[in-house]
């Protein structure tokens, strides 16, 4: 099991929550880790969190090779089973990620999500480390936080569309290798993720595993 591994030296007296919603193609492989990574290092935070997949036609586990690689970094997807995308879900999230462009296209011009709150994961984290943003003087309401870094990194952008580099590529089919390390990838860039969107100046330390 992963201890929570964050602790964030910041209160949140609000009953407002962060809402990001991970979405890939079947979500079967890249959201769901995305997904349950983020959720064990928001634990106790004013955050929900979420996945689903743009083509999915029916409920479905992770594959062995996915579980595996989830499992090696203290993860469990064994009860995960794919959801597709709605336009509730992107309706109501204040975040949304894909992981290849043709995600957000679908997110955005198909499903009329707000561009401005729709990323593909390795540019939103770009974004971020590019453009910090500290907290207020006396600020003490994470999601607030959060939405102010995110307007700020979507202003960064501009116009610019997002880069073949920017994606992950799915490891569905391919190798234990190649899952291991999407799901390598997909832990990096969440747990720097976390304190870009909800700590200031970096006051959170990790706690370790076990």
């Amino acid at each position: 099991m992963v201890a929570a591994a964050y602790m964030l030296e910041r209160v949140h007296p609000s009953d407002s929550r962060l809402e990001i919603l991970f979405i890939c193609t079947g979500n079967q492989c890249r959201s769901p880790m995305a997904e349950v990574i983020t959720r064990t290092l928001t634990v106790g935070l004013p955050v929900n969190v979420s996945s689903a997949g743009t083509s999915v036609g029916h409920p479905a586990p992770s594959p062995k090779k996915t579980l595996k690689a989830a499992s090696a970094l203290g993860y469990d997807l064994g009860d995960h089973r794919s959801r597709p995308l709605d336009d509730a879900a992107l309706e109501s999230a204040d975040l949304v990620i894909g992981f290849e462009i043709a995600h957000v296209a679908t997110a955005v011009i198909e499903r009329n999500a707000d561009r401005a709150k729709t990323w593909l994961l390795p540019q939103l984290i770009g974004t971020l480390e590019r453009s910090p943003v500290e907290p207020p003087p006396n600020s003490e309401n994470l999601v607030t936080l959060a939405h102010a870094r995110l307007a700020l990194a979507d202003a960064q952008r501009s116009s610019t569309p997002p880069m073949l580099g920017d994606q992950i590529a799915d490891p569905i089919g391919r190798s234990a290798r190649v899952h291991q390390a999407t799901a390598r990838t997909i832990e990096d860039l969440c747990k720097r993720m976390v304190p870009l969107l909800l700590t200031g100046p970096k006051r959170l330390r990790e706690t370790g595993r076990r």
